[in-house]
C-alpha cells in the first residue's frame, strides 16, 4: 500500500500581482502580507505556471519556503483565511481593554475655514453654550470611572480646543483620580493659540501628537484658513512653530508636531517649496505631510477644489520621482484589522454638551448622535451598531477580492455608510495605488534599491 504524504496542502492566495515592469524586470507582489520581490528571471515561469494552475507543486523547494514564510502560500484556502482575519478584526471591534475618546471641549472655534464640515456646527468664540460646562466635564470623568477601563486615549478636537485651555488642564487634573495605568492625549489644533505655556504644557503632559494644519503658503492658506478677527492667521501658526523649535533649542525636548498641509487644486503646486521652507527652517525637526481635502457634509462647497483620483496619483508620484518625497506613499499601508476608531465599540466622539457620536465629522449632528455621557446610550438609528459592523471593507463585496483589502479595509467608515453612488465618490477613499498599482511599484522599487 502506498504511504499517504505528509505534506499539507498549499493554497495560493488570489491577492497576488506578478507584472513586468519597464526596466527591472518582474515584480510581484502578494496583498495578503504586502510581501514585495523582484522574480530572478529564471523563476519566472515556476511563479506564472502557480498562477495559471492555482498550484505551488512546481515551485522549487526554496521559492516554495519563502511564499510560505511571506504569506503567499497559506495553509489554507483564500475563503477560510478571510473569514479568520474577518474575525480577528471583530475581536478587535469588540475590544473594552481600553477606552478611546475624541473630545471638543468646545465648539468655538477663531477660523473661519472655507471648506470646514462643521459649518455652522463651529461657533464663534464667546458663543453661549458651546464650551463644555463644569457639570459636563464632572460627568465625563464619571464616564470614563464607570467605564472600568485602565487604558485611556484621547483627543483634543473641536472647534478649535485650544479656544477652551482651561478644560484641557481641568480634565487632565481630574483623571488623576482614577490611577490609569496608561493614558496618551494628543490634540488637532489650527496652532493659532499656541504659546510658551502651552508649549511647556505639551511637554509636561508628553503629549504623543500635536497636529497643527497649513493650506500651503501665506496667501493661500489666509485665504482658506482666514481668523475670524481678520489677523493673519498664517503668521500665527508660523509663531507655534517658532516656539516649539525654540522649546526644542532651549531643552532638547522635541515635541511631537505634525504639520498636516491640506492640497486641493489651487494648492498642490505650493506643496514641494512649503514642504523644503518647513524642513530647512526647522531643520527637519518635524513631520511634515500632504492630506488631500475632499467633499465632506457640509454641502460640498467646494467639492471643485478637491483632486480626483487620478490628480491625487500623479500628485503622489511627480513628489517621489521628481523630489524623491512621500516614498512611502507609494506602497500599501501595513496590514490591520481596523481602518478607523469609529469601527471599534469603546471609540467615542464627545461633543461640548456630553454627547456621543462615532465620527468627528458627525458632531454636532443630531441624527448621528448615539447617546449621551448624562443618559448613557440612545442610539434610536443604530449609528453605533452601523459605524462597528458594516462600515468596514470585510463587510463591502466590491472590497472582498481586492488585493488591497487588508491594507485598506475599505477606507473611511464614514463614505462606506453614506453608500454614495457617483462612481467618483464611490472610490474616493480607495487607496491611491488602487488605479495605477504597477506605476507606484515599480516607482517604489526604484526608489528603494
Amino acid at each position: 500500500m502506498k504511504a499517504k504524504s505528509s505534506e499539507k496542502k498549499l493554497f495560493v492566495s488570489k491577492r497576488i500581482l506578478l507584472f513586468k515592469s519597464k526596466n527591472n524586470g518582474y515584480l510581484f507582489f502578494c496583498g495578503n502580507s504586502n510581501s514585495f520581490y523582484q522574480l530572478e528571471d529564471e523563476n519566472v515561469p515556476y511563479v506564472k505556471r502557480m498562477i495559471e494552475e492555482n498550484d505551488a507543486s512546481c515551485l522549487p523547494e526554496e521559492i516554495k519556503q519563502d511564499f510560505i514564510k511571506s504569506g503567499v502560500l497559506l495553509n489554507e484556502d483564500d475563503d477560510s483565511f478571510f473569514d479568520r482575519m474577518k474575525f480577528l478584526s471583530y475581536r478587535v471591534r469588540f475590544s473594552t481593554s481600553q477606552l478611546a475618546l475624541t473630545i471638543a471641549p468646545t465648539m468655538a472655534c477663531n477660523f473661519k475655514c472655507v471648506y470646514c464640515f462643521e459649518g455652522d456646527r463651529a461657533k464663534d468664540v464667546g458663543s453661549n453654550n458651546v464650551t463644555m460646562s463644569e457639570e459636563t466635564l464632572n460627568q465625563l470623568v464619571e464616564f470614563i470611572r464607570k467605564s472600568g477601563v485602565k487604558k485611556l486615549n484621547v483627543d483634543w478636537y473641536g472647534g478649535e480646543p485650544l479656544c477652551a485651555w482651561n478644560k484641557i488642564q481641568e480634565f487632565n487634573d481630574k483623571i488623576t483620580s482614577l490611577n490609569l495605568e496608561k493614558y496618551e492625549q494628543r490634540i488637532v489644533t489650527n496652532g493659532s493659540l499656541i504659546d510658551e505655556e502651552k508649549i511647556k504644557y505639551f511637554a509636561e503632559q508628553q503629549f504623543k501628537q500635536i497636529q497643527i494644519t497649513l493650506d500651503g503658503k501665506e496667501e493661500t492658506h489666509n485665504k482658506n484658513r482666514p481668523m475670524k478677527n481678520g489677523d493673519n492667521s498664517y503668521q500665527s501658526v508660523m509663531k507655534a512653530l517658532d516656539l516649539s523649535y525654540k522649546y526644542y533649542k532651549e531643552t532638547n525636548i522635541k515635541l511631537p508636531v505634525v504639520i498636516r498641509v491640506n492640497i486641493s487644486k489651487e494648492n498642490s503646486d505650493e506643496y514641494y517649496e512649503l514642504y523644503t521652507k518647513l524642513n530647512e527652517k526647522y531643520e527637519n525637526l518635524f513631520l511634515v505631510y500632504p492630506a488631500f481635502v475632499r467633499k465632506n457634509s457640509n454641502g460640498d462647497k467646494h467639492a471643485s477644489a478637491c483632486l480626483n483620483f487620478t490628480d491625487k496619483a500623479e500628485f503622489i508620484l511627480k513628489l517621489a520621482k521628481e523630489k524623491n518625497i512621500g516614498i512611502s506613499e507609494l506602497f500599501p499601508k501595513s496590514n490591520r484589522l481596523v481602518s478607523c476608531g469609529a469601527n471599534m465599540i469603546n471609540n467615542y466622539v464627545v461633543n461640548s454638551n456630553g454627547d456621543l457620536y462615532k465620527c468627528w465629522e458627525d458632531i454636532g449632528e443630531k441624527k448621528y448622535c448615539i447617546g449621551n455621557i448624562f443618559e448613557g446610550s440612545k442610539d434610536e438609528k443604530n449609528n453605533n451598531y452601523n459605524y462597528v459592523m458594516t462600515g468596514s471593507g470585510f463587510e463591502v463585496e466590491k472590497c472582498k477580492d481586492c488585493l488591497f483589502l487588508y491594507s485598506c479595509l475599505g477606507g473611511c467608515p464614514r463614505v462606506i455608510l453614506k453608500n454614495v453612488t457617483a462612481k467618483e465618490e464611490e472610490n474616493s477613499m480607495c487607496s491611491n495605488i488602487k488605479n495605477n498599482t504597477e506605476e507606484f511599484l515599480e516607482t517604489y522599487f526604484e526608489l528603494k534599491k
